[in-house]
């Protein structure tokens, strides 16, 4: 398959692209720069993440989309999310790629009433303005005729653990006090997904199995 992604040089974004290439996939990297550093195999086009017409010629000819996007500094990119969801959406007309898989975060939307006491204060708080944005994106992505799948890890960590557990939003019954999920799994999840066509416009938590 072909994916075009973004965020391909972020941590989660670095380990999706080696997974895929790996598995004998093939991979565009939509960055900022030119010299960005990703995996020699990867094909690299440069453009901003939140335009349509550029997201629209890089995508031609890929089977999906992946987003990885995280955002460094809620203050200075407080819609980065949203107008980057928006711009897939509209590039798809052009494109006709309507796939698309994306990494948010477990505590966003509907999901916050289903975490513990003991991380509910942090996403109301801490990460209010970066879930906010991401709350928004998810909107206009469930309006949309796109096949998506929502990815809602836990606290991210580094860890070499290479089991995870997948539930859907609405079955998801009995969770974790505190979620965590690798990165690994997350880059996992996403590329089984793609690959299986698997979640079509579901909201999936993925935590670690321990």
């Amino acid at each position: 398959m072909k994916f075009l992604v973004l965020g391909a040089t972020g941590r989660t974004g670095v380990l999706f692209v080696k997974k895929a290439l790996d598995q004998g996939h093939q991979v565009t990297a939509l960055v900022r720069r030119a010299d960005a550093i990703v995996d020699s195999r990867t094909q690299i086009v440069s453009g901003d993440v939140t335009d349509a017409a550029v997201i629209a010629t890089a995508a031609l000819g890929h089977d999906a989309v992946i987003s990885t996007l995280g955002v460094k500094n809620a203050r200075e990119t407080p819609t980065l999310v949203t107008d980057t969801v928006r711009a897939v959406i509209a590039s798809a007309k052009t494109s006709g790629v309507d796939r698309f898989v994306v990494v948010s975060a477990f505590g966003v939307g509907d999901s916050l009433a289903k975490a513990s006491f003991l991380v509910n204060p942090i996403f109301r708080t801490v990460l209010r303005k970066t879930y906010a944005d991401k709350a928004a994106s998810e909107l206009l992505l469930r309006a949309s005729n796109l096949k998506w799948t929502l990815e809602y890890p836990g606290a991210l960590n580094d860890k070499n653990i290479t089991r995870y557990t997948a539930v859907t939003l609405e079955d998801a019954t009995k969770l974790p006090i505190f979620p965590s999920t690798s990165r690994a799994n997350v880059a996992e999840f996403l590329l089984h997904s793609a690959v299986q066509h698997t979640f079509i416009r579901q909201t999936v938590i993925v935590t670690d199995t321990k």
